[in-house]
């Protein structure tokens, strides 16, 4: 992307993100976020609601659902999730509980419905969050093959500069025409590297909702369809806090003149880096479905999101500083913005559900994506090579997948409702990674003849290789003659991610 510099994003760039997720690419922030996610009502988030009228938020699975409400109503929930990582990096093994709680509302609105002689119309309006981006990793390690300052020396990256008047990086010979990482220079060979101490945590945060209006009725007797037209709103931010330190004061020659006298005075001791990136989205979305009551208490539904357009406003604030041995500092700031947009995939979800047999409920999903149509598109063609370039990465790297999600429901006694379901849902990436399995349960409890508590707890479980840093690996066999050939490689990080997600939602009949 255009922070980096896009002549890093290469081909081998591309092979690597095989491999690894990597926060920064256009390319895995699109799918991200154009991912239609699931919504997080304290019903829904349980029962999905393609063939069922589930929460509030059954519209995001299938609008013609809301045909199935009874009463008419208003709801308000809220939400709270935490995160905790096991992470491995460069051998080291390190658990990671942030304590970070990220509190927000997942739904707000109401649904009308209207008194007819025949058949069903039912309409409503509001807000339901379907997607949540809080991420937490924590690890120190002794690092031999790579330094961060490696990806400063990346040529086009933005952080060059920085690096450079920082002495993060410096000349690589006496012709000028290279970079290379201050912890690589003054050694007897080009590239010798004795090792550097790595500290970093890295948060992630955010989440994507839609506000809606959506419809539904009973076309034909047994016959619902429904429609639904909303505005997707979304945030997310990405928090980097490195540190490379020379625990074992491998640098400690008189090396780099701090005085500004021409003479060397010191060497370097750390390097301190805080970058961020804090990006909005937004877009409009609309589906439209179909239920059929197959009997009294069978249902089969159906609907369809059709491809629409996001646009993606971005910025980065980046910190960098040096310390040297003498206790000398230098520090640079910089900022820069990037807007671009991008088409998202459409998507097909099946549904079937047995509906209050004898207060037994059972609701089960099937929903087909296909990230590879996600399509980028920069705005400037000045950057239509590239555009070019990350769409192909695009197909190499996405997959179609099928999400499955199920429910089950039982009305324990006319005031308790018990519930609980289970989703597997595959990455999105072509090595299988990232895979989430979902283990949700909860309960409603009608508190008043027009008041009810829906409540759920929801545990995400996966497993991913993401990218902590890239960096520049240079050919020296090259030198003197012409500065060193390079591929893009990737510092990653081994990871298990726990999210629990507690729900809470108040619904007011009338």
């Amino acid at each position: 992307m255009f922070f980096i510099g896009f002549i890093v994003k290469s081909s081998l760039v591309q092979a690597q993100n095989l491999n690894s997720i990597n926060p920064w690419l256009n390319t895995n922030q699109a799918t991200l976020f154009g991912d239609f996610g699931r919504p997080y009502d304290s019903v829904s988030i349980i029962m999905p609601a393609t063939a069922y009228a589930s929460g509030f938020g059954s519209y995001l699975d299938n609008p013609a659902s809301v045909s199935l409400f009874g009463t008419s109503f208003a709801e308000f929930g809220f939400t709270t999730r935490t995160v905790d990582e096991e992470a491995a990096y460069r051998g080291v093994i390190r658990e990671y509980d942030s304590s970070d709680f990220q509190n927000s509302i997942t739904n707000a609105g109401f649904v009308y419905v209207f008194p007819v002689d025949i058949g069903r119309l039912v309409a409503g309006g509001g807000y339901t969050q379907f997607a949540g981006y809080n991420r937490s990793l924590s690890v120190s390690s002794r690092n031999v093959l790579s330094s961060i300052t490696d990806f400063f020396k990346t040529p086009g990256s933005i952080y060059s500069e920085m690096a450079f008047n920082t002495f993060a990086t410096d000349f690589g010979d006496e012709f000028q025409d290279w970079d290379e990482s201050i912890f690589r220079i003054g050694f007897d060979n080009f590239g010798e590297y004795p090792g550097i101490s790595q500290v970093f945590t890295i948060n992630e945060r955010g989440y994507g909702g839609e506000y809606s209006l959506f419809g539904a009725t009973e076309f034909r007797q047994n016959l619902m369809v429904g429609v639904s037209l909303g505005w997707v709103r979304g945030n997310y931010q990405y928090e980097r806090d490195f540190q490379e330190i020379d625990v074992l004061n491998d640098f400690n020659s008189n090396f780099i003149d701090t005085s500004g006298d021409g003479e060397p005075d010191t060497d370097i001791d750390r390097v301190l880096l805080d970058d961020r990136i804090a990006a909005t989205f937004d877009g409009f979305r609309v589906r439209a479905g179909v239920l059929y009551r197959i009997t009294p208490f069978i249902n089969a539904g159906l609907s369809y999101a059709p491809s629409t357009s996001f646009k993606v406003d971005e910025m980065l604030h980046a910190d960098l500083a040096t310390v040297m041995n003498n206790r000398v500092r230098f520090e640079e700031t910089q900022e820069r913005e990037f807007s671009y947009r991008f088409r998202t995939p459409s998507k097909t979800s099946f549904g079937l559900a047995l509906d209050r047999y004898y207060g037994l409920t059972i609701s089960l999903a099937a929903d087909y994506v296909d990230y590879r149509k996600t399509e980028l598109d920069y705005g400037d063609s000045e950057l239509f090579d590239d555009q070019v370039r990350d769409n192909d990465e695009i197909n190499e790297v996405f997959r179609n997948v099928w999400n499955v999600r199920a429910g089950l429901s039982y009305d324990a006694n006319p005031f308790v409702t018990l519930r609980a379901g289970y989703a597997n849902l595959p990455g999105r990436f072509n090595t299988n990674m990232g895979g989430t399995r979902v283990v949700s349960f909860g309960a409603g409890f009608i508190i008043t003849s027009r008041l009810i508590l829906d409540m759920a707890f929801q545990l995400e479980r996966w497993e991913e290789v993401s990218s902590v840093y890239d960096f520049a690996q240079y050919d020296y066999s090259t030198l003197p003659e012409s500065p060193p050939d390079f591929t893009i490689q990737s510092e990653n990080a081994d990871r298990l991610v726990r999210r629990l997600s507690m729900a809470a939602s108040f619904v007011y009949l009338f």
